[in-house]
């Protein structure tokens, strides 16, 4: 876990999300002077295209960036989840890291319009901001068998009874709060 400053703790965390570049954020109506922008460091490889480049180029002129990487227990404790909620054949290594990050900044929010990522938060009690597309119910993911019928609990190529395809299906669960 990362240790910050008092002053560093009195003020507001965002937990940046590639989609939330992409946006070309910050936006002032989310984020002010008592806040702070922390970016994932695996996202650097991820940023390619010169208008991204820019807008973190902007975000580090205010001297509120850090780029971080989450600690293991939390990666750890980030798959476990996604693992139990369906989610994790459907994030990447760079999702994993953004919701890990906000779990070693307590209180943190996170930016993003990814749905599994925004479906992993509602599990894990992270808060999240998004741009064009916020999920009202939380889902958990299971596989179905199309020739069977059999249902498994994580994503497989083919049903190993009947050698069918799967095809993936939800159950809704209220958002708290």
């Amino acid at each position: 876990m990362i240790s910050m400053s008092k002053d560093k703790q009195d003020k507001r965390t965002y937990i940046i999300d590639s989609t939330a570049i992409m946006h070309f954020f910050p936006n002032d109506k989310i984020v002010d002077e008592d806040s702070y922008l922390v970016i994932p460091d695996i996202l650097r490889s991820e940023i390619k295209s010169f208008q991204a480049k820019a807008v973190l180029e902007v975000m580090s002129a205010d001297q509120r960036l850090i780029y971080a990487s989450p600690s293991d227990h939390s990666l750890n404790t980030v798959k476990e989840t996604a693992k139990s909620s369906g989610d994790i054949s459907s994030l990447s290594e760079a999702d994993t890291h953004v919701v890990a990050t906000a779990l070693d900044f307590p209180g943190a929010l996170v930016i993003s319009d990814d749905n599994a990522v925004q479906n992993l938060c509602s599990f894990l009690g992270i808060q999240i901001e998004t741009f064009s597309f916020k999920i009202k119910t939380r889902r958990v993911y299971f596989w179905k068998c199309i020739g069977c019928s059999n249902k498994f609990k994580e994503k497989i190529a083919v049903c190993p009874e009947c050698g069918n395809k799967l095809k993936r299906f939800y159950r809704k669960k209220k958002i708290k709060g």
